[in-house]
């Protein structure tokens, strides 16, 4: 009989590993499959719909702003589709992180962020008429970069009697495509079968193609491409041999890049946190790094966005002016994310159990 017992409870622990595993009390065992359902779940709910609820309400403001602004084209009107536009710029990187699903199958980052933009693209789009958004073609000439450069850029104040009528029909064209994109993918999300699956209990494991790997994929990918060399590395010369880029900056001419990045940088850790946009705390990827017996790395995570913030905080509110002045601090940036990138390639993504796919040749 204590043979029996003994070997029961030898199978009971073993079948465990797959789904459980022991937490500070020895008496109270969690599941683990369970707990990254509830992830998948908190997240989508709790923050990327949330995310894209507000990025279309924000874009459909950008729309009827750039309408008024047609239709009237007064310094008003002009200062309230500014607005709009940095607003819905500032909001899209609250969703531009959930790198996985519709984002990636609607092209939507290329179509509302390749930058920089290409000037002479753009004004050949509007001297012929000639375009067709959405286009490869067309990616460095739509989208929130296109619109910085049409109501920022021209020596930076752009004068009203430069809005021609064929300028203006080009921008309302813009602000419609991006609105559209955002109400397309926003839609895929809540209405389309990625939601379902990616929440369903086919989706719990720690595979590949599972949600938490197609989570820590997406991180992998979209913070260390998008956010660390788009952002800073390239501008600031670590990508193209010490040479710095100024140019190449997001939000070229309306110089809030900075607040682009941090916005960015905010958002990434409450990703990790399960904080959504109106504060509520959920299953997280810091709270199952604790499940799984990993509390000092998931205390690293968390205090080390503190710590890069609090070095974004510093820098100039235009990122080109930054390394205009002093690029040294914004080296210092790039090597405060250089250590996430690490974290995320090889700690994190380890001790979860997820393989990372993404080819990536920089060295991290």
């Amino acid at each position: 009989m204590k043979y029996f017992l003994f070997t029961f409870m030898v199978c009971l622990l073993a079948s465990c590993g797959e789904t459980g595993l022991e937490t500070g009390d020895p008496n109270e065992m969690v599941d683990l499959a369970e707990l990254r359902q509830n992830i998948s779940l908190h997240i989508t709910n709790d923050l990327i719909l949330p995310a894209y609820q507000e990025l279309s309400s924000k874009s459909a403001l950008l729309q009827e702003a750039a309408a008024a602004f047609a239709d009237n084209p007064n310094q008003t009107n002009l200062d309230n589709l500014r607005a709009a536009h940095q607003a819905s710029w500032v909001c899209w990187q609250k969703t531009s992180l959930y790198y996985f699903g519709p984002i990636v199958n609607n092209g939507l980052r290329a179509g509302l962020n390749t930058y920089p933009a290409d000037p002479n693209q753009i004004e050949t789009n509007i001297a012929t008429g000639n375009y067709q958004l959405g286009s490869l073609a067309n990616q460095d000439a739509e989208g929130l970069p296109a619109l910085d450069y049409l109501l920022n850029g021209m020596d930076e104040i752009t004068p009203l009697a430069d809005f021609s009528q064929e300028r203006l029909a080009y921008i309302n064209a813009l602000a419609n495509a991006i609105h559209d994109q955002v109400v397309t993918t926003e839609d895929d999300w809540n209405n389309g079968t990625f939601k379902e699956t990616f929440t369903g209990t086919d989706a719990t494991g720690t595979d590949v193609g599972s949600a938490l790997g197609l989570i820590v994929n997406g991180i992998d990918l979209h913070f260390q491409r998008f956010v660390r060399d788009g952002k800073v590395a390239i501008p600031a010369g670590l990508r193209s041999a010490g040479i710095i880029d100024p140019a190449s900056v997001e939000a070229r001419y309306g110089r809030y890049s900075t607040e682009l990045l941090k916005t960015s940088l905010q958002a990434y850790q409450a990703y990790f946190n399960g904080t959504s946009l109106v504060r509520n705390d959920g299953p997280s990827i810091l709270e199952y790094l604790r499940r799984i017996d990993q509390p000092d790395l998931a205390d690293q995570i968390d205090n080390h966005f503190t710590i890069l913030l609090d070095k974004v905080e510093r820098l100039d509110p235009s990122i080109a002016q930054q390394i205009e002045t002093d690029n040294e601090a914004l080296i210092e940036v790039f090597l405060s994310m250089q250590d996430l990138v690490a974290i995320f390639k090889s700690d994190m993504a380890s001790v979860m159990g997820i393989s990372i796919t993404n080819q990536d040749n920089d060295g991290d």
